[in-house]
C-alpha cells in the first residue's frame, strides 16, 4: 500500500475499523449496497461488525437508495444472513418515492422502464396509489424513473421518449439517485444516471434518497432525533453518502472498498489501495469525509 499524502494536507482520518470511533457515537446510519454487501453476498466483516455494534449498545439505522420498499429489503437482507436483530431500523428512497406517487392520486404516470415498454419489477410503487400507469409519455402527467443499466441500444431507443417528456414539462420521480452500483465486481448504471440526463435535456427531477436532506430526516426521526454530533454515517459513494452526510451536518465514514474501488486499486484487495489516489480523489471534491475505511469491519 502506498503512503498517504502528508498528514497536514489530509482533511480526514484513516481508521482500521468502526471500533476506532465507536465510543464517540451513539448511532450509526449505514448504507447497504457497497457497505454491507455487494449485491451478491455480505462482505467479509459485515456480520461481525454489526454484531459488535449491537453488543456495544449502538443504534443502527440502515439507509438505502434502493427504489424498493423497506419491507422488501428486510427479506433480501435476511436471505444474505443479515438478520433483523442486527439493526434497529431501515429507511429506503423507495418509501419516500411511493409517498410522492401517492400524493399524485388521480394523475397518470409514464413508468419509464426498459425501452420495450416493460413496466419493470417495481409495480408496488404504484399499487393502491390512485395513479394510472401507461408506457408512453404522451398523455402522462409525470414520469416514474425505473431505468436501470440500459444497453447503448436501449438508451438510444428511450431518449426520444425522455425528450418528449422533458418538452411536455413532466416532472420525473427518481427513487434512486445513485449513478452506479457494484454487483459483485461488475458496475451497473442506476436510475440516477438517467435522471441526470433528463435534467441535461431540460427535464425536472424530484429526487428521493441520498444526498438529499428528506431521507436523512427520515433516518434521524428513526433515531429519535438525537443530537447530530452523536451520529455517524457510513457509505461508499462520495456523490451520495459523503455529500449527503455533509449536507445534513453529521459525520461520515467513507468506505473506499465500494463503487470507487477501481479508481484507487487494481484489484479487490486492501493492500492494493493507493492512498495517494484516495487523497487526490477526496481533495478534488466539495464534500469530504471525516474518516476513511477500507472495507466495512469492526
Amino acid at each position: 500500500m502506498t503512503q498517504p499524502a502528508p498528514i497536514e494536507t489530509m482533511t480526514y482520518k484513516m481508521i482500521n475499523g468502526l471500533q476506532d470511533i465507536a465510543a464517540d457515537y451513539d448511532a450509526f446510519i449505514l448504507d447497504i449496497w457497497g457497505v454491507l454487501h455487494d449485491g451478491i453476498a455480505p462482505f467479509a466483516g459485515t456480520i461481525e461488525c454489526l454484531e459488535n455494534l449491537q453488543s456495544a449498545g449502538k443504534t443502527v439505522c440502515l439507509l438505502s437508495n434502493t427504489p424498493d420498499s423497506s419491507a422488501s429489503i428486510v427479506g433480501r437482507l435476511e436471505a444474505l444472513n443479515i438478520g433483523r436483530h442486527l439493526y434497529q431500523d431501515l429507511v429506503t428512497a423507495g418509501d419516500s418515492a411511493k409517498e410522492d406517487i401517492q400524493s399524485r392520486s388521480g394523475q397518470t404516470a409514464w413508468f419509464a422502464a426498459m425501452a420495450d415498454g416493460d413496466f419493470g419489477h417495481r409495480k408496488d410503487l404504484t399499487n393502491n396509489s390512485g395513479v394510472t400507469v401507461i408506457n408512453t409519455p404522451d398523455g402522462a402527467d409525470f414520469v416514474i424513473n425505473d431505468l436501470y443499466n440500459l444497453s447503448d441500444e436501449e438508451f438510444e431507443a428511450v431518449k426520444p421518449l425522455l425528450q418528449i417528456a422533458a418538452d411536455n414539462q413532466l416532472e420525473m420521480i427518481c427513487g434512486n439517485p445513485d449513478l452506479i452500483v457494484n454487483v459483485g465486481k461488475d458496475i451497473k448504471k442506476c436510475p440516477g444516471t438517467y435522471a441526470a440526463y433528463y435534467e441535461q435535456i431540460g427535464g425536472k427531477v424530484a429526487y428521493h434518497g441520498k444526498p438529499h436532506a428528506p431521507v436523512y430526516e427520515r433516518a434521524h426521526a428513526k433515531l429519535n432525533n438525537i443530537d447530530k454530533s452523536k451520529i455517524v454515517a457510513v457509505g461508499d459513494s462520495l456523490h451520495t453518502d459523503v455529500q449527503g452526510a455533509n449536507g445534513y451536518g453529521i459525520d461520515c465514514v467513507f468506505n473506499i472498498a465500494g463503487i470507487h474501488w477501481e479508481e484507487i486499486a487494481m484489484d479487490h484487495a486492501p493492500e492494493e489501495a493507493d492512498l495517494d489516489k484516495i487523497a487526490a480523489m477526496i481533495d478534488g471534491q466539495d464534500h469530504n469525509p471525516d474518516y476513511v475505511l477500507c472495507g466495512f469491519k469492526w
